[in-house]
């Protein structure tokens, strides 16, 4: 039991194969994230105390130095993508330190499913997320020589999107008010100096002093951001990196006990009971047995082409359909054809500034039905990822005439909300909204929307068009 070298090509901080899987050796990753995607059949992560079933057409992410074995009893098919954190650290200072998570941890059980939570938020995240994905593989299936570049786009906008969105301590938040940058920095700081020291004594005195606060302030900025108390949250550190030792090496459980920082070996046996059910030297004796079973079959990316792209169609798409308002052949071939242009604006010199525009309520982007709003996301997901990887600005066109006065302002706020949670001020802040109008009502109409739009977006540039 030891670590996976995954080796990485210089300048190219990714790798992704594909394997057919029964059981997986138990291994960990240094300085890798793991994205684990199931195209066909389930699987369960076994990653540190937890056991998260990741279902076909779901992902998961591995974190860090934490161990952890993989099963399928269908044996399923995944596509495993490794993320170099030593190459995104100086993008994201602190992603080495911080867990990820794609699903929401069950206090009090060891057990969960990827998908065990129900509101729009989080769905809409792992959507977008899929969709990047879905962007990465038709450019690894893409024999084009211009494709590299294009999947570097689709690497550098999954990991924005995970450090972003899927942060375990906002992504366990959503209902909650936002953390400000400050705030998480801080956080991310004490973190970083836990998981770098753990097996020193570290006392809540400690950490105030390096944060120039007052222990009493610290104490509600920590209740505020965790779950756990202080000093649990720096013993389960202990107790997870101790595992590294107890699957990796033949030390003693008291050696291992004092080297992770543990006073006296019964705390370690408390804390590591407390959260793998299970003493430590029964955790080693179980995984003992468990490695003479593994099977694991390497496969060809090229090989599984047809069952990739069907996995596109019948799973990421799918999301965009709602409930057949568009069909996935028409979202699979719009797919294709923006991925193509987005190609020809790489491969051939353009003349002055570009701009991408995206019309929010013509029929290929909207829908109203029974009084209910849908948009296109796919469409815009793309268009918006096209644009924060490329020299396009992003223009978003509302045109007047195609709207209703009885559910104009519903349809807006649906839309403004939805992107706040997709793509954040800070990216809205760049778009030009375009409001067009042709008639005395449409001008009314057109007010209206531009002053919804500056008391949401108040950094908006909004433009208005009379338009014949």
């Amino acid at each position: 039991m030891q670590a996976e070298k995954i080796q990485f090509q210089e300048g190219v901080p990714y790798s992704i194969r594909a394997k057919k899987i029964n059981k997986t050796p138990i291994h960990w990753h240094e300085n890798v994230l793991e994205i684990v995607l199931p195209i066909k059949g389930s699987v369960k992560i076994f990653e540190g105390f937890e056991e998260i079933l990741v279902e076909e057409g779901d992902f998961s992410f591995v974190n860090n130095l934490h161990v952890h074995h993989i099963t399928s009893t269908d044996n399923a098919i995944c596509i495993f993508i490794h993320l170099d954190l030593n190459y995104f650290e100086k993008y994201y200072e602190y992603i080495k330190h911080t867990f990820f998570r794609s699903n929401v941890y069950q206090m009090g059980s060891s057990r969960s499913i990827s998908t065990n939570f129900d509101d729009e938020t989080r769905k809409g995240y792992k959507t977008r997320f899929l969709n990047l994905l879905a962007s990465l593989f038709l450019d690894i299936l893409n024999d084009d020589p211009m494709a590299q570049s294009f999947i570097m786009d689709s690497i550098y906008q999954l990991a924005a999107s995970i450090v972003n969105e899927f942060l375990w301590i906002k992504f366990m938040r959503k209902n909650k008010k936002p953390i400000s940058e400050v705030q998480l920095n801080r956080y991310l700081r004490i973190i970083k100096y836990i998981r770098e020291n753990y097996e020193k004594k570290i006392t809540v005195e400690d950490i105030a002093k390096r944060e120039y606060i007052t222990e009493n302030y610290f104490s509600h900025f920590w209740k505020d951001f965790s779950f756990f108390s202080f000093k649990d949250r720096l013993n389960y550190e202990r107790v997870i990196m101790s595992e590294l030792l107890l699957l990796g090496t033949n030390m003693s459980i008291n050696a291992i006990s004092e080297r992770v920082g543990f006073s006296d070996v019964k705390y370690y046996y408390k804390h590591f009971k407390k959260w793998y059910g299970s003493t430590p030297l029964e955790h080693r004796k179980k995984y003992i047995k468990y490695m003479e079973e593994v099977s694991v079959t390497k496969l060809n990316i090229w090989d599984i082409r047809d069952l990739l792209e069907a996995f596109i169609k019948n799973f990421i798409l799918k999301e965009y359909g709602q409930n057949n308002i568009w069909k996935t052949s028409y979202l699979f071939d719009n797919f294709i054809n923006l991925k193509y242009l987005y190609k020809l604006d790489k491969k051939i010199p353009q003349r002055g500034s570009r701009n991408a525009l995206v019309n929010i309520f013509n029929p290929n982007n909207f829908r109203e039905l029974d009084g209910k709003v849908f948009f296109n996301w796919q469409n815009i997901d793309i268009l918006v990822n096209f644009s924060e990887t490329s020299d396009f600005n992003l223009d978003i066109k509302i045109d007047c005439s195609l709207v209703d006065k009885k559910w104009y302002e519903k349809a807006i706020n649906a839309f403004l909300d939805s992107c706040i949670l997709r793509y954040r001020m800070v990216t809205m802040e760049k778009w030009q909204f375009l409001i067009t109008y042709n008639s005395e009502d449409t001008y009314y109409i057109a007010n209206a929307i531009g002053d919804i739009l500056n008391e949401r977006v108040p950094k908006a540039s909004v433009t208005y068009f009379f338009e014949m």
